[in-house]
């Protein structure tokens, strides 16, 4: 907790499970995931440890600031400057990944989460180009749907086949009721039998004459 900065609930783990520094310097990134801890914690855990076992000094190969990014933050830095799919966002949101843990993460850690490759390579290299640029500036997000380019084909298929399928019953609906006015216009009407009588305004019958 002092020198990883992890919650107070990923130490207990450790605790719960007996896990001893003896014990501790042969854990794995897959052993502490099995102590039921998120996949951002786990792979800084991994990162310290191996900076331990290496008796070397933990020092991040980025900006200050890209650590102290909350997992909104990271979040938001996906989705606005390195424009990945919405769902891999949401992943590293899920499994906690805030900037301390960002920093931390190889190519395989982010395939571990089921980033496709494409995606894993372009967030590792945006995350390198930090170093010669400026902080950037990370707006709130309300929806990350709503005008979203990168919102995934799939999506936008089953989008367009709902839109058809309703467009469709509105269709029918419409035909159904043209057809219905048709026919009451096509239906004979009795004629009138000769001599018969109307009523005037005044509720007097009126002879008809033929």
């Amino acid at each position: 907790m002092m020198e990883v900065k992890v919650s107070q609930s990923c130490a207990d783990r450790f605790i719960k499970e007996e896990v001893l520094g003896e014990y501790l310097v042969s854990f794995k990134k897959t052993d502490i995931l099995d102590l039921g801890i998120r996949h951002g914690p786990a792979v800084k855990i991994t990162c310290f440890l191996k900076s331990l076992t290496e008796a070397s000094e933990h020092r991040s190969e980025y900006p200050a600031y890209v650590e102290a990014w909350t997992k909104e933050q990271v979040s938001q830095w996906l989705l606005q400057h390195v424009k990945i799919y919405p769902k891999y966002a949401q992943r590293l949101l899920e499994q906690d990944v805030s900037g301390d843990c960002l920093v931390c993460f190889r190519k395989q850690d982010l395939l571990d989460l089921n980033v496709k490759s494409g995606p894993a390579v372009k967030i590792l290299a945006e995350l390198e180009k930090l170093n010669n640029r400026p902080e950037p500036t990370l707006q709130p997000i309300t929806d990350q749907r709503e005008g979203d380019e990168c919102v995934e084909p799939e999506n936008n298929l089953l989008h367009t086949l709902a839109n058809e399928q309703d467009l469709k019953k509105k269709t029918e609906s419409q035909d159904t009721s043209v057809r219905a006015s048709i026919k009451a216009e096509e239906e004979p009407t009795e004629p009138e039998p000769v001599g018969a009588m109307h009523k005037t305004s005044e509720g007097q019958p009126n002879p008809v004459l033929i």
